[in-house]
């Protein structure tokens, strides 16, 4: 390293940056007599849709700004007490569809502008000749692909342009009236993922760029017909790669990976070693990997989440740091955010994968054992994450929010020790008792900002600076 001399005061100011403490914050009690089964959270914009029940109405379509006020219902697409059971929101033509039913046509494909008047009906399966149902939607490109049925070919992939003309079936993959079974569609970098089963060979993964040329299987993941095994699913991207569970006789269920291609697919590791399963679920992308929950044991209490770029030895577990069977993992400020059992209940908790910054997140006053018992997936929209729980018997389960302490920090100058003084190449900075919690060092050269250095109250850190960055490494005091 080349030698460069940092001139330092013995006893330096340095900003410390203090993060208030994340409490859970209900956004509305949407049902005051019972629980408003919130479900389908997708962000749009500057808020987001999901579906609810007020206990007025049926479970319908609902859109929030993270407000009291600005929690409403858009429309009452079921009028009534009905169920309209909006879902499977896609952005489309501009546009944000979904699908629900307005309780008299079946599932209808809809979409919205936020408005009651610009929530409207796009397409009934009644609009199109001989489409008996249709389930499993993606956008890929100008068009919606979708599992749909029909009499003579069975449940095949089928897409639309979103008009009775432009909707019709797009490959029999399963020649004839047997199914094919396309399941958990995925579009990403202008392909289209999916599960099928061509009657030739079992169910694999297949992959469609919008014309008949480009679909096809990728490759077998179990060879032959009707070989012992699991049926792909999950697709997931990250990384640039697209991740799924797959099982077969020898591994059991395990996680795979492909990148589109036959020779770019297989088995990234056999996690439970052996022909035990260890369940990939909860598959996302955190920090340009995959994260997830599997078990790499037996037991419901040896789950552990995971991280993977897609090699054997690039998959990993995260330690614990006090909690087990994480489910429901998503990514939000560079951490990871999930609900996991702590001292015998499930409750929400946060990890960076370090020991400091893994933390249980409490609700003050809850009288609920576990107020996540009952959860579905959790969405980060626009710096705040949300959720729903069931925190307290009075309000029951409802919507909540997590705002994070980014954007509204609390700045304070202190004293910290910078040693030796001048240095050449490294030094020490002994925070003492700079904070009470988390705090952000800025080492600062010559009035210049090189690095944030992320540290905790007692903490001290060797900074080694370079020709353009202070890296450092974290020390316990003695």
């Amino acid at each position: 390293m080349r030698a460069r001399t940092l001139t330092l005061l013995t006893c330096a100011t340095a900003l410390a940056t203090t993060s208030p403490a994340q409490v859970p914050t209900l956004i509305k009690d949407i049902n005051p007599t019972g629980t408003s089964n919130v479900v389908f959270l997708t962000c749009f914009g500057s808020g987001f849709y999901f579906s609810a029940t007020d206990g007025v109405n049926g479970i319908e379509l609902w859109k929030s700004d993270g407000t009291e006020a600005g929690t409403v219902m858009v429309k009452d697409l079921n009028a009534g007490a009905g169920h309209g059971n909006p879902s499977n929101f896609m952005m489309f033509n501009g546009m944000h569809h979904f699908t629900a039913t307005d309780g008299i046509n079946g599932l209808q494909l809809w979409r919205t502008d936020g408005t009651e008047a610009g929530t409207q009906v796009v397409l009934s399966i009644a609009d199109v000749a001989g489409l008996i149902d249709w389930a499993e939607f993606a956008v890929l490109g100008d068009r919606i692909f979708f599992r749909g049925r029909d009499a003579a070919h069975g449940a095949e992939l089928w897409s639309t342009d979103g008009t009775a003309a432009g909707t019709q079936l797009f490959l029999d993959i399963y020649p004839g009236a047997t199914n094919s079974g396309v399941d958990d569609p995925l579009a990403f970098d202008g392909q289209l993922y999916f599960e099928a089963f061509d009657g030739t060979n079992g169910p694999e993964p297949w992959i469609c760029d919008g014309t008949l040329a480009g679909t096809h299987m990728i490759a077998e993941t179990v060879p032959g017909n009707g070989s012992p095994g699991t049926t792909p699913s999950l697709f997931t991207a990250a990384g640039g790669l697209v991740f799924f569970r797959a099982g077969t006789s020898a591994t059991g269920d395990e996680l795979w990976v492909t990148d589109g291609t036959e020779a770019g697919t297989g088995l990234v590791r056999d996690i439970y070693p052996g022909t035990n399963s260890s369940l990939p679920s909860y598959l996302i992308e955190h920090n340009g990997q995959l994260h997830l929950r599997a078990f790499p044991t037996a037991g419901s209490s040896t789950a552990l989440i995971w991280q993977s770029d897609g090699t054997q030895s690039g998959t990993v577990s995260l330690p614990t740091f006090g909690y087990t069977n994480p489910d429901h993992i998503c990514s939000h400020d560079g951490a990871l955010y999930f609900t996991a059992l702590g001292a015998g209940n499930r409750q929400l908790w946060r990890t960076d994968g370090t020991a400091p910054g893994t933390s249980e997140i409490l609700f003050p006053g809850s009288d609920v054992i576990s107020p996540f018992s009952n959860a579905t997936a959790m969405m980060s929209c626009n710096g705040d994450l949300f959720f729903r729980a069931n925190y307290t018997t009075a309000v029951g389960q409802e919507l909540y929010t997590l705002s994070l302490p980014t954007g509204s920090p609390e700045h304070t100058e202190d004293n910290i020790q910078l040693y030796p003084n001048p240095a050449t190449d490294e030094f020490w900075i002994d925070i003492g008792a700079a904070s009470a919690g988390p705090a952000t060092v800025i080492v600062r050269d010559a009035g210049q900002d090189h690095r944030r250095v992320g540290t905790d109250h007692g903490q001290r850190i060797r900074a080694v600076c370079g020709a353009a960055w202070c890296g450092c490494s974290r020390h316990l005091p003695a």
